[in-house]
């Protein structure tokens, strides 16, 4: 008896794993571990946009100004990546605050998806909108594009990238007419490479992003939605004037991403939320905060996994690692929720 059930589990096993397609991030694709680019064409690579939907990934702080700090190598990423993919069954690592602004970082980030199958977002560093960090910052990226090594291989292992993570919030490069300007153009070298381009904002500054009370779209986000190939959302009831309970949060999540699918309509994933497992002075938020909240939060999102798939938007936890008590790891390394791995539906 035992010989014909554990028979019939790994024929299913066997069948689930014969039904995913071949292809990546999602699918049963692996790269090539001698950083060559795969014997495939570009577009046969990454999986279609419909199973681009449900979790995807953590938001991965990079906050280390020395570009020799270990956590800035390939080893401290490698480590990591695998364990979001082990223990969450993570796709994609969205690279956050990227503050070394040498190559080096980006080129240890896609060894690092190379050694584990993730995919990565690059991200230009906006320095909260302070100076012009962010041509160095965009100068990094353009060079591991026309390096021999990485410019081959990177199509294939760079999800999407990102001209800033709230460059608009953060008037970088002047918040309006010039960032759209200028999203254009980093879109432009993107793009020549296979790399789908935008940036990660909150879509909720009325007047600028949205239009005046919300409806539709503001002028800067109508130059945005112009000049980008995707959504990447920072949908925050934590950061509400209202302050609401974690219980009110879905409503806020739920409307706001119809919002988008109404106004934007562009492939979509929201690459910023969070809640708090504790009170930190990083961030003043909502106060109906601690772990069973925290908890509350994500399981929702799990929850709504047939929402989102009818949305077609992913969703990244904020974050690993480095945001006091947004982090899902603990300082000892133990998980804010243990032995939970979001669904696909």
């Amino acid at each position: 008896m035992r010989l014909v059930i554990a028979t019939i589990v790994a024929a299913a096993a066997t069948l689930a794993t014969a039904k995913k397609p071949h292809c990546f991030p999602y699918g049963t694709a692996t790269l090539p571990k001698d950083l060559s680019k795969p014997n495939v064409q570009l577009k046969d690579w990454w999986c279609p946009k419909s199973m681009a939907y449900g979790f995807q990934g953590f938001s991965y702080p990079m906050a280390y100004y020395d570009c020799a700090a270990p956590q800035n190598g390939f080893e401290y990423m490698r480590d990591d990546f695998a364990r979001m993919k082990r223990d969450f069954g993570a796709s994609i690592v969205r690279m956050y605050y990227p503050v070394c602004m040498n190559e080096s970082v980006f080129e240890n980030a896609i060894r690092a998806g190379v050694a584990t199958d993730m995919a990565v977002i690059f991200q230009v560093w906006t320095n909260f909108g302070v100076g012009n960090d962010w041509q160095q910052s965009q100068q990094a990226i353009y060079n591991v594009l026309s390096s021999d090594t990485f410019g081959p291989l990177a199509p294939y292992v760079v999800h999407s990238a990102d001209f800033g993570s709230e460059p608009v919030g953060d008037w970088m490069d002047g918040g309006g007419d010039q960032l759209v300007a200028d999203l254009g153009k980093f879109r432009a070298v993107m793009n020549a490479h296979g790399i789908p381009a935008g940036i990660s904002e909150d879509w909720d500054r009325p007047g600028r992003m949205s239009g005046e009370n919300g409806t539709g779209l503001g002028p800067v986000g109508a130059g945005v939605r112009a000049n980008s190939d995707y959504v990447h959302a920072h949908i925050m009831p934590y950061y509400l004037s209202s302050n609401p309970t974690v219980a009110q949060a879905w409503p806020y999540i739920s409307d706001q991403i119809a919002w988008l699918a109404r106004n934007v309509r562009l492939p979509t994933m929201i690459t910023e939320s969070q809640w708090a497992w504790a009170p930190h002075p990083w961030h003043s938020g909502a106060s109906d905060v601690g772990v069973a909240q925290y908890t509350h939060y994500w399981k929702k999102f799990d929850d709504e996994c047939h929402f989102f798939k009818r949305y077609k938007v992913g969703w990244f936890i904020h974050t690993w690692l480095g945001e006091a008590t947004f982090d899902m790891v603990y300082g000892n390394g133990s998980y804010v929720i243990p032995n939970w791995r979001p669904r696909k539906c």
